[in-house]
């Protein structure tokens, strides 16, 4: 209870972003969304990070519509400042069956990030989904050998 002359704690929603993304990461998906859906009520504005974690959580925990409205309003807050999550705002276009913004937000990404392995394994994704079988070869091959192993480790890609 706020007194007289004492500062009010307003950084709650700071505490449950960190334990929320630590949650997360440690494989407790329904717990991290828990904690980020509070700390995005407690801020009480739009907070880009705030929204691109409640994003990733809400896409774990397969509530991909949520997770492309909290990841477009992350980016729409970023326009300028191509970041990796975008890829991830990519996937959830894709999972959701968009694959015009799947490939726009990869391309963009793409330009930013061109050696990135995850962004070639995610246009080759697209490439297939489109149709385009050699295109999606062509680009999984350009992944160099080490991290393309990866990819064919069934634990890795479900994670």
């Amino acid at each position: 209870e706020p007194s007289f002359g004492t500062k009010r704690c307003d950084d709650l929603y700071l505490l449950l972003l960190n334990r929320g993304s630590v949650r997360l990461n440690n494989g407790k998906p329904s717990e991290g969304l828990a904690d980020l859906s509070k700390s995005n009520d407690l801020r009480g504005r739009p907070d880009s990070v705030i929204l691109e974690n409640l994003a990733r959580a809400q896409e774990i925990n397969s509530y991909y519509g949520l997770a492309d409205r909290n990841y477009s309003t992350a980016i729409s807050m970023t326009a300028n400042e191509v970041a990796p999550f975008w890829l991830r705002s990519s996937m959830v276009k894709f999972q959701q069956g968009d694959l015009t913004g799947a490939f726009d937000l990869a391309r963009r990404v793409e330009n930013r990030f061109p050696e990135a392995p995850e962004v070639r394994a995610c246009y080759a994704c697209l490439l297939l989904a489109k149709g385009d079988e050699d295109a999606a070869r062509r680009k999984y091959l350009e992944i160099p050998d080490r991290p393309r192993l990866k990819y064919s480790d069934r634990e890795y890609v479900d994670r």
